[in-house]
């Protein structure tokens, strides 16, 4: 579970939000099926396995047993060792090439390079109906859209929000975050991380009698919550980033001030609209489809209640 933990890790690098920039870099496979490789399943590779037990146990058995000639037992070792060493050299040839094979014609994970100010974002409820149950979980989304089919996308990835309030509000913390900088964002919650757990165990110790503690530290120990920490924090501060393309740490280095890309002036006219929009009170459900808060539809709007009144 912990490699099958970290494999998922290196295979599902995270978004790359670039706030000077104003780009998104978003992983995806590139197209292609998954390689198989040849004369290979699960049925040869339960026969190889036990194969190659069978033999180490040839090889293994003249100890177990007594033979009348020393020189008859070491012959029989001999054999085996020689079929056993056979063995693995053919398997190991074979799996050399099957899977540089494997990892030269597998889809590949890239990055694709967005703008921000053209990001596509939207929140979701799903139903998911079982035999016996049915979940409902809402997620927020992040897709780049084809250049030859905006309807579908190219990149994307989802978070899972828990409800749609939530998801708004996930959405508002990333707009502020490439929009004003860090500073406009909450302070991240310490509750997962390694110092705050150990900083929970000392403050347990300090207010618990000696048995709860102990108690404590049994369970911590059962669930193993402490190693459960250690392997998050590597996977997030080591795996994930060391599952970065070299381009890709290039465009994450820092530029000058003066060199800092600036919104454009359609998308800083929209923003100021909404902002007067919330000033007065109107909700973000109330705000309608984007294309009805372009410069002038408003005040087109309000002329022409204007003058349905005046002839009235």
């Amino acid at each position: 579970m912990h490699f099958l933990g970290n494999k998922a890790v290196k295979e599902t690098p995270p978004v790359r939000l670039n706030r000077q920039r104003r780009e998104v870099a978003m992983p995806r496979w590139t197209e292609g099926k998954e390689f198989k490789l040849p004369l290979w399943n699960d049925t040869v590779a339960g026969f190889t396995y036990v194969g190659v037990l069978f033999t180490i146990g040839w090889a293994l058995t003249p100890f177990m047993n007594e033979y009348t000639s020393t020189e008859y037992r070491n012959s029989l070792v001999l054999e085996g060792l020689m079929l056993l060493g056979i063995e693995l050299l053919v398997i190991g040839t074979y799996l050399f090439f099957a899977l540089r094979l494997k990892k030269k014609n597998d889809p590949k994970l890239v990055y694709e390079i967005h703008p921000w100010d053209k990001l596509v974002a939207y929140i979701e409820t799903k139903q998911n109906i079982g035999p016996s149950l049915m979940a409902t979980h809402t997620v927020l989304t992040l897709a780049i859209p084809k250049p030859d089919d905006p309807e579908s996308a190219l990149a994307a990835a989802s978070i899972n929000v828990g409800h749609e309030t939530a998801g708004l509000a996930q959405w508002e913390c990333i707009r502020q975050f490439m929009e004003s900088g860090p500073e406009a964002c909450p302070e991240p919650k310490e509750d997962e991380t390694l110092a705050h757990y150990k900083a929970k165990c000392r403050q347990a110790r300090k207010e618990m009698s000696l048995l709860p503690w102990l108690g404590k530290k049994v369970g911590d120990w059962f669930f193993q919550r402490y190693l459960a920490h250690i392997i998050t924090e590597r996977r997030i501060k080591t795996l994930a980033l060391k599952s970065l393309p070299e381009e890709l740490k290039a465009w994450s280095a820092p530029l000058p001030k003066e060199q800092w890309a600036q919104p454009s002036e359609a998308l800083q006219s929209l923003n100021q609209q909404l902002a007067r929009a919330y000033e007065r009170g109107l909700k973000f459900t109330q705000m309608g489809p984007v294309s009805e808060w372009q410069a002038g539809r408003e005040e087109k709007q309000q002329q022409k209640r204007g003058r349905g009144r005046f002839r009235a």
